[in-house]
């Protein structure tokens, strides 16, 4: 594809240490390699990479992992970028896939790639647990098996990603599981992309168990019932 110019987007919260690793590798892929600090104290400051293109978007307050996405997002497609590649910036996903989502892309530029997440031994059973909840209620609001709405590695198109966006309510950990709703409903089509996780002991997590738990209580109930009146709507329309 011709016209097919991807660009790492990484929003970054408290894993700078954990991402500066991480940047010789990324940028051996050959693709730019866009940080979105999200309000960092300090900000974030990241050591050249020899031959490779580095930049930091800088938000001034934190506002959520989708908030972040977003701005770097607008930022990318005004820049000339087509599609913006996504890994989580704590380190859990395998840098050997990282070319294999830049194909992926490339082979098929009108989809959503979204990381289906390949978990060693040591996951969390709890964990398994809420993301097995998470499937089946994307099914119940898609109509459709999703593999993972909550992974963090993703291809997105960035056209579509800010035309999705509009009608996204969530800017934080919710907002990865409603673009994958909205962009279902918007006529978009998803493809699973197998990548390998891990979970590092005693690694930081920007996770909050109540206030992100309420969150997703509120997205998937404010879907369902969305979900229904189109069906209504759709049956009487017939």
């Amino acid at each position: 594809m011709s016209d097919f110019r991807p660009v790492w987007l990484l929003p970054c919260y408290r894993h700078g240490e954990a991402l500066a690793k991480r940047l010789p590798a990324l940028c051996a892929t050959g693709v730019p390699v866009w940080v979105v600090d999200d309000g960092n104290a300090p900000p974030l400051a990241f050591a050249p990479v020899p031959g490779g293109d580095v930049r930091v978007v800088r938000r001034e307050r934190n506002g959520g992992k989708g908030a972040a996405l977003l701005t770097g997002a607008q930022a990318a497609l005004e820049a000339g970028f087509t599609h913006a590649l996504q890994l989580d910036a704590d380190g859990q996903h395998s840098l050997e896939d990282a070319q294999g989502l830049i194909a992926a892309a490339a082979a098929e530029p009108e989809i959503l790639h979204s990381g289906y997440p390949l978990f060693g031994p040591e996951v969390p059973k709890a964990r398994l647990k809420g993301r097995n909840l998470t499937r089946w209620m994307i099914r119940l609001e898609t109509g459709l098996r999703h593999e993972d709405a909550q992974c963090g590695c993703r291809a997105y198109p960035l056209a579509k990603l800010l035309e999705v966006a509009k009608h996204i309510r969530g800017r934080r950990m919710d907002f990865d599981i409603e673009v994958i709703v909205r962009w279902v409903w918007a006529g978009g089509r998803i493809k699973p992309f197998p990548v390998h996780v891990a979970y590092v002991p005693g690694g930081v997590s920007n996770f909050r168990m109540v206030r992100d738990n309420v969150a997703f209580v509120r997205l998937h109930s404010g879907l369902l019932a969305e979900r229904l009146c189109r069906l209504l709507f759709r049956r009487r329309a017939q």
